[in-house]
């Protein structure tokens, strides 16, 4: 099994995090670009896309921000996701249905929510701006970029392994990593062997009590979870056990700075049950 540095996967939740800070109809001020290159990294483009459909709110037509695209010294182009509220839309729909997965070379089904979500990733608002996949084969092609890392949290994990996935099979670049938070099954067994088969360092953290992570479940479709778990197990007494805090970015940014020994995490006020909660 590959391993994990905490601090490093801290890292890129951090990323994500400014992700997440960021409202779905803004734009990456000078405030969160400095955030960005704070953590060494530089601010490249905005990725867009339509917003998880559900029964509950169809998100008609409405183009989201989700995420960005940086770049560092070291030349590794990262490409970070958000999540979203709606997901808690979609656990209410629970219909997780299935369509054969659109990535060229992949193989099985995709659940269609994420799917139709991944599909309209772009780096601009028009329908004929890049792809998010597009953007990043750019720059890989032009040596601008030497190494990919795909990030993301809840949907934005979910489309994160879509992504890693499409990099690896259709880009120069083949080793992708991937880091994903809290994310929920993506597709079914063909399609996570696929995925395990090509995405070698691909790490999947997991808090043990989270719900999102458990869905779409097991039957009666036959969903399943790309490698490589690294689970988070909560203490006790500390973090009010609700799903919003369970699933929430902070708490798993707070439960990986104690693995990492770092500091300066605290849990949101709602979220913490006991002081001290906070790293």
């Amino acid at each position: 099994m590959i391993p994990i540095d905490w601090g490093v996967a801290l890292d890129y939740a951090n990323l994500v995090a400014i992700a997440e800070s960021v409202a779905p109809s803004a734009e990456y001020g000078a405030a969160e670009r400095a955030k960005i290159e704070a953590l060494g990294y530089m601010f490249l483009q905005t990725l867009y896309g339509d917003e998880l459909a559900t029964d509950l709110d169809k998100h008609v037509g409405e183009m989201a921000s989700f995420g960005f695209l940086a770049l560092s010294a070291r030349k590794e182009l990262v490409a970070v996701l958000r999540g979203t509220d709606t997901i808690m839309e979609w656990l209410h729909d629970a219909a997780f249905l299935m369509v054969p997965c659109p990535i060229v070379g992949a193989h099985g089904f995709s659940e269609d929510g994420f799917t139709d979500v991944y599909q309209s990733l772009r780096i601009g608002k028009p329908s004929n701006a890049l792809s998010a996949r597009d953007s990043i084969r750019s720059y890989v092609d032009s040596r601008a970029a030497t190494a990919v890392t795909v990030a993301g949290h809840s949907l934005g994990g979910a489309l994160a392994t879509l992504l890693a996935l499409d990099v690896a099979l259709n880009t120069s670049c083949r080793t992708p990593g991937a880091y994903t938070y809290a994310s929920p099954r993506v597709g079914d067994h063909s399609f996570v062997g696929a995925y395990n088969a090509t995405v070698a360092t691909s790490r999947r953290v997991s808090n043990r009590q989270d719900l999102v992570p458990k869905l779409p479940p097991l039957l009666p479709l036959p969903y399943d979870h790309v490698a490589t778990r690294f689970e988070l197990n909560p203490p006790a007494g500390k973090i009010n056990p609700t799903i919003p805090c369970m699933h929430s970015l902070t708490t798993y940014r707070w439960l990986m700075a104690r693995l990492a020994g770092a500091v300066g995490v605290q849990l949101e006020a709602g979220c913490a049950m006991a002081a001290g909660a906070g790293v």
